[in-house]
């Protein structure tokens, strides 16, 4: 029969205000007190954009295979990133010659195949939120303080939203903005929007004038300096005022659309798919311009993966490493996995690359969780060989999926207990453990565990007898009191309680020799042998017959093998004390206790642990 298994920035005034007039808020708006390096939260994709943000403020420009010259310098970028995520940038930029004097600025040229490109009317700032959103869905904050950029930034940033077509930012961008709108900035928001063309946050900043109407009649001096050179913006703010007084909502200006969902994993899966693509026709591709080409190659025995190296670096420490040292794999973009005994088939290595690229365990399923398991290598450290950031997710995804391999197939138990064994997956190991427990009675009477190394079969043992302590039946199972004389005379034992059994391992009895009796004793038998540590021996003083000094100098005897009384060492000293607990010298397992006292004996508590 199978044991048991033993486990199992509050909003601001403007916001408050379009609640009051029943204003809806859009669906999809950045948390309040967003930063520079605030990231939206995407349900799947969080560890994701975190390291890919951190990859590009942190990294020193080693991985760069893309340099855009601007006026103010040039930034070093990723390619394929910026192409999957901001194909417009690109496409408006011009492609430096190799006689461009640009190219003779810069010397950390240490990459074959470096792309110069030159963007025309965009500041440095500008560009580095730009690529801020593309690696990760950055959104900056507005104002005055630290980590925040300024409103000449944040207008500059929404028109090369719209020019380079990045839609989704924008629409964060202005919905950012307008949480942070204030009465002092309102006129030059309001402004600027109407002399950039921006529609969407002109129409917030009315929204925001018609909730704050009354305090702007009344502090004329907020708006009237700005928009003193736009009389039809302040003819249509007054307008609207009125209607707005005289309750007509539907002349409202009317609220911008929501932003888009986010594409930042499609986008990276795209980089994924190119990637496969390429392997599969190299040659057919050789010597054309290819669109997200991958710039590294991992190989693993005698198979070979094309990659993206800023995907890698971002996500693991050891592709970082190898790509940005010294070695043959910095110079070459290639690395070879030696950690692997057995070689994993392909399938599993793609599941790998595809988390590496998106952050999803999809691909992760039950006949390739242990391949994925070793080639992310042991649990010594969450992130295994591969030393991945998030390589605690994958983990717990192939252990869940090697779990389910393993369903409730007694042989399974043994096989997957060995593969966790050899792959140091302590956790996997220790969940086939327990299920080698579990039914261990079938798998020992059929020899399985004869399979087991010596090692691996003693830890098998170990939670053996853990478990099967832990189940032994208690000491109140089956507990029958005995209250018996030596000799047994007629009406010579007096009953001072009922012979009861005890679910809580208490329990109360007591006996009192008269004339002629030499020996009292109290008996607890049981069933079946039992394991006792200790007894708690007390006096029940309720009766008011007996004191302390009716159970003192009493002995703990048990009945051996041989059915003969053996003494257990214990002598009962109770002095002052109601109730004592008895630490047994050793271990006693047997089917009978007794405590015999001479002539009389008298207990309210007795207790068998």
């Amino acid at each position: 029969m199978a044991l048991p298994l033993p486990e199992q920035r509050v909003h601001g005034r403007m916001v408050e205000q379009m609640r009051a007039a029943g204003v809806a808020r859009a669906a999809l708006q950045p948390e309040p007190g967003f930063r520079l390096g605030s990231v939206i939260p995407l349900r799947g994709a969080d560890s994701l954009r975190r390291e890919l943000l951190t990859f590009y403020d942190k990294h020193d420009d080693a991985f760069a295979d893309l340099i855009i010259h601007l006026n103010e310098g040039a930034v070093f970028a990723n390619a394929a990133i910026v192409e999957a995520r901001m194909p417009a940038l690109l496409l408006s930029a011009e492609a430096l010659g190799e006689a461009d004097p640009a190219l003779v600025l810069d010397d950390r040229n240490r990459r074959s195949g470096l792309r110069h490109v030159r963007l025309c009317g965009l500041s440095r700032a500008t560009l580095h939120l730009l690529l801020r959103w593309a690696y990760a869905e950055a959104v900056p904050s507005f104002g005055e303080g630290e980590d925040t950029v300024s409103l000449d930034v944040a207008f500059d940033l929404l028109e090369a939203c719209r020019k380079f077509e990045v839609e989704r930012l924008a629409t964060l961008l202005r919905e950012t903005l307008l949480e942070s709108l204030d009465l002092p900035r309102f006129a030059s928001v309001l402004r600027e929007s109407h002399l950039r063309h921006l529609p969407g946050l002109k129409q917030g900043c009315m929204r925001f004038a018609l909730h704050n109407f009354d305090q702007l009649v009344e502090r004329p001096e907020l708006f009237v300096k700005d928009l003193s050179e736009l009389p039809e913006v302040v003819s249509d703010l007054f307008r609207l005022g009125r209607v707005w007084k005289d309750a007509e909502t539907s002349a409202q200006p009317s609220r911008p659309a929501p932003a888009v969902p986010s594409t930042l994993v499609s986008d990276l899966s795209r980089l994924f798919d190119a990637a496969r693509e390429e392997e599969r026709d190299a040659e057919e591709s050789r010597g054309r311009e290819k669109r997200l080409a991958p710039d590294c190659r991992v190989v693993l025995g005698e198979d070979m993966y094309l990659a993206h190296s800023a995907i890698l670096a971002a996500r693991s420490d050891f592709f970082k490493a190898a790509f940005s040292s010294e070695m043959l794999e910095r110079s070459s973009l290639m690395v070879t996995l030696h950690h692997c005994n057995d070689r994993p088939r392909r399938e599993s290595m793609l599941a790998l690359l595809y988390f590496l690229y998106t952050g999803k365990t999809s691909k992760i399923n039950d006949s390739n969780a242990l391949d994925v398991l070793s080639l992310l290598g042991a649990e010594g450290d969450a992130g295994g060989y591969l030393q991945m950031h998030d390589g605690q997710t994958l983990r717990c995804a192939c252990e869940a999926a090697a779990k389910h391999a393993a369903g409730e197939d007694e042989d399974g138990f043994i096989n997957l207990l060995l593969e966790a064994d050899e792959l140091g997956a302590t956790r996997l190991k220790k969940w086939a453990i327990r299920m080698t427990v579990h039914h261990f009675k079938d798998l020992a009477r059929r020899g399985d565990l004869a399979v087991l190394p010596a090692e691996l079969l003693k830890e098998v043992f170990q939670e053996v007898a853990i478990v099967y302590d832990r189940v032994l039946p208690s000491a109140a199972k089956g507990m029958r009191w005995e209250l018996t004389l030596l000799p047994k005379p007629e009406k010579c034992l007096e009953n001072t309680a009922e012979a009861l059994t005890s679910p809580d391992l208490s329990s109360s009895a007591g006996a009192c020799g008269t004339s002629g009796c030499f020996r009292a004793a109290l008996v607890a038998t049981f069933e079946q042998p039992v394991r006792v540590r200790r007894i708690r021996v007390g006096v029940d003083l309720a009766k008011g017959d007996f004191d302390a000094a009716t159970a003192n100098d009493a002995k703990l005897q048990y009945l051996n093998t041989t059915g003969v009384w053996q003494d257990g060492n214990v002598r009962v000293v109770i002095g002052d004390r109601l109730v004592r607990d008895i630490e047994l010298p050793e271990e006693l397992v047997a089917p009978a206790f007794r405590l015999v006292r001479h002539q009389r004996i008298a207990l309210g508590l007795l207790v068998f642990e």
